[in-house]
């Protein structure tokens, strides 16, 4: 009986002490995620990533509306008169002409943002070192 008890405070106490472990480990790895957090929010790829996110966003809108101007298509309706026809066909023309005006629009944004200097938390060249 005695060694009954002896074997279950063993266990017990192994229980214990790797419940303990478990718990430590889970929070060491909860602070270097928030240090692996901290230093990706301070990070330029991050401010990247939101900007090419936000462009994404942009183009496939663009996309969208290119896509809904040309399904509007004035021959779905059978019935119409030449005015009705020519007034669908000149506004069809007018948001194309608005939507080419926005991707030039937004072309011109990421040409710019592409031909800007490079940041100062860019690595000098060699040129620039000497």
């Amino acid at each position: 009986m005695f060694y009954v008890l002896i074997a279950l405070c063993v266990v017990v106490a192994t229980l214990f002490f790797v419940r303990h472990h478990a718990i430590k480990t889970r929070f060491v790895e909860r602070e270097i995620d928030k240090v692996i957090a901290r230093k990706l929010a301070a990070s330029d790829y991050v401010l990247e990533l939101s900007r090419l996110k936000d462009e994404n966003a942009v183009m496939r809108n663009l996309l969208m509306d290119l896509v809904e101007n040309e399904s509007e298509s004035p021959m779905s309706q059978p019935n119409a008169s030449k005015e009705d026809l020519l007034r669908s066909r000149n506004t069809k023309v007018q948001r194309y002409r608005e939507i080419l005006a926005e991707s030039l629009h937004v072309l011109k944004g990421c040409r710019a943002h592409y031909t800007e200097a490079p940041t100062s938390s860019s690595r000098p060249t060699k040129s620039e070192k000497s």
